[in-house]
């Protein structure tokens, strides 16, 4: 009887050190954090990608994709907000920090400017913190005066980084996916979270738009989604039907808002499972086979094409 007690005690210890072991990331990916802000007048998208595999934090992923103003002379000067076609990353020696930066000396504890250049380019720096972070942890960053202070070779802003870092973590603990496509002045977003079974929930298509005033750019208060009814398609906008391998505008106007319309489609992918062929049908509504428009989503008439565009992207995170 001793024996058979002592044999279960083991075995229970053995479960319980098992379930303590288990990774706290149950699904495999790429899972990113983002914040918007305005840089010189322009967009500006900082995000940091964290990927699992098997369990563990095998990458780091820091990114910035920054915009600028586009000037029309004529009659009245126009201005229009774009995004650049590369990331910081993309542009690499490109990006003219080495050549062009301001150089810093960490001395007794304080930054203090120099006469040189930066002794690496932007993304070498991110390099290093991502290196950093993979081999000693987000808990081992130090910063003074909002830079990093014990990475060798790092003197850019830290900007809001590490919390980002923070964030991305939290979300692949969560299994929550993002994927961002910039165009024009907005920012598309899809987002779904993932079970360790591979089952998806939550699956959302938003919007944020810029909002320049002028020849000053800024940023909506709300997405899309947030907006709800208050954006004001629903009742205003043209009703359209597909007929004959177009879309006609009708004098109805429609009767679903944004929102309505975005939730089809995610409702659609949630029931059947997502395609890799789906997209949009003369620029509208969906299909598949690339003539036969799908019928659950022929109240998609706002133009559809970049929500399939960011799902492709949002899919493919999943490890």
């Amino acid at each position: 009887m001793k024996k058979l007690y002592i044999a279960l005690l083991t075995l229970m210890s053995v479960l319980i050190l098992s379930g303590c072991s288990q990774s706290e990331f149950r699904v495999d990916g790429k899972f990113t954090a983002y914040e918007v802000s305005i840089h010189s007048n322009a967009p500006q998208l900082t995000y940091v990608t964290v990927t699992v595999e098997d369990g563990e934090v095998t990458e780091y992923h820091i990114d910035v994709r920054q915009g600028y103003v586009l000037t029309t002379e004529g009659d009245t000067t126009e201005y229009s907000f774009h995004w650049n076609e590369m990331t910081k990353k993309e542009l690499e020696f490109a990006y003219g920090m080495k050549d062009y930066g301001t150089g810093y000396d960490l001395i007794d504890g304080a930054w203090v400017l120099n006469e040189d250049s930066p002794e690496f380019e932007w993304h070498e720096q991110a390099y290093l913190i991502e290196q950093h972070l993979l081999e000693f942890g987000l808990e081992t960053v130090e910063t003074i005066e909002g830079r990093f202070s014990n990475i060798a070779g790092v003197t850019i802003n830290e900007s809001g980084l590490l919390l980002l870092v923070e964030e991305a973590l939290a979300l692949a603990k969560a299994g929550k996916f993002h994927a961002l496509l910039c165009t024009a002045d907005d920012l598309y977003i899809a987002s779904m979270v993932v079970n360790d079974s591979g089952e998806i929930s939550d699956l959302t298509l938003d919007v944020l738009q810029g909002d320049p005033e002028g020849d000053t750019f800024a940023w909506n208060e709300f997405t899309k989604q947030e907006l709800a009814d208050e954006y004001g398609m629903k009742g205003i906008g043209a009703a359209y039907e597909f007929s004959n391998g177009s879309w006609v505008a009708s004098d109805e106007k429609t009767s679903l808002e944004w929102y309505e319309q975005a939730n089809l489609i995610t409702d659609y992918i949630e029931t059947y499972g997502w395609d890799d062929n789906i997209q949009a049908l003369a620029d509208r509504g969906a299909t598949i086979d690339g003539t036969t428009l799908i019928d659950d989503l022929a109240g998609v008439t706002i133009r559809s094409q970049t929500f399939y565009d960011v799902l492709t992207v949002l899919f493919q995170c999943v490890g």
